[in-house]
């Protein structure tokens, strides 16, 4: 049996209610668009299931906008793929010669959000509407340098949940294990303390702890301290740079990230080209 003709034998179990299946900015929000984890594994499977679930949808616009309707809005970053849903006969064009021309890009994902099909950093909503109760990382991670570094945009997403609960009273976190204690006074105050740049991946974690993230230049660091390195003794602008790419979907979400934390000119070269978003 091929890998498509098991997909259609499974489909029916993952049905919901209404027939459909989820789209994959849906089953998988902690996963961002161009992530590994669509080419292996669970989301691997899930894209695949979905390209057969599109292939027994009606083909009408009309009933393909219903179907995205019922579910929560794409990311930006996921424009294409909505359209694509909206239109399959386009997608199958190969002489489209819209697919890469810049202002019909732009007019369809313009278009998109007017329909409210995509939406800027929306990812973080549709996760936190997932959540049935509160998860900790040191439940799935033994050090908080493991979660930065394998679980960054979930870990993110978890950070802004408890900046959320901590604005509220009697906010009182559980202790942590002897493997997370320096990130226990971020978690319990928002207060990441001192932060060591040249421990990038613990200093991530403990801002993530807090609830915010500083910009490299917000610790007076420059672009010279960028290694361009992923291995586990990064320096913070590397951990940074980790973070960004799970964390902004979209432009407009990377440019009031900047706007906020007052980005200085001689970033932004490093910041279009180690966070290429659209």
């Amino acid at each position: 049996m091929s890998w498509k003709e098991s997909c259609r034998t499974r489909l029916r179990e993952h049905l919901d209610p209404h027939g459909d299946l989820a789209p994959p900015w849906e089953r998988f929000p902690d996963y961002e668009r161009h992530t590994l984890g669509w080419r292996m594994g669970a989301g691997e499977d899930w894209v695949g299931l979905w390209s057969v679930f599109l292939e027994q949808l009606a083909q009408d616009p009309e009933s393909r906008i219903a179907y995205l309707r019922r579910h929560p809005p794409a990311p930006i970053s996921w424009a294409d793929a909505v359209h694509d849903v909206l239109y399959p006969a386009e997608g199958g064009d190969e002489d489209d010669s819209d697919e890469d021309d810049p202002t019909a890009v732009v007019q369809r994902r313009s278009a998109l959000l007017e329909q409210g099909l995509i939406a800027s950093d929306v990812a973080f909503s549709t996760w936190l509407a997932q959540q049935k109760e509160m998860c900790w990382p040191w439940e799935m991670y033994p050090t908080p340098e493991d979660a930065a570094r394998y679980n960054t945009r979930e870990l993110w997403f978890w950070s802004r949940q408890v900046a959320e609960l901590r604005k509220g009273s009697g906010w009182t976190p559980p202790g942590v294990p002897e493997s997370w204690r320096a990130c226990a006074q971020a978690l319990e105050t928002g207060d990441a303390g001192l932060i060591e740049p040249q421990r990038g991946l613990l200093s991530l974690a403990r801002l993530l702890c807090a609830g915010h993230v500083k910009a490299p230049w917000q610790l007076g660091l420059s672009v010279a301290d960028f290694a361009d390195s992923f291995e586990d003794d990064m320096g913070y602008v590397d951990a940074f740079r980790l973070w960004g790419m799970s964390a902004f979907d979209d432009v407009h979400q990377l440019r009031h990230y900047l706007d906020a934390t007052r980005m200085p000119p001689g970033w932004e070269a490093w910041v279009a080209e180690q966070l290429p978003v659209e």
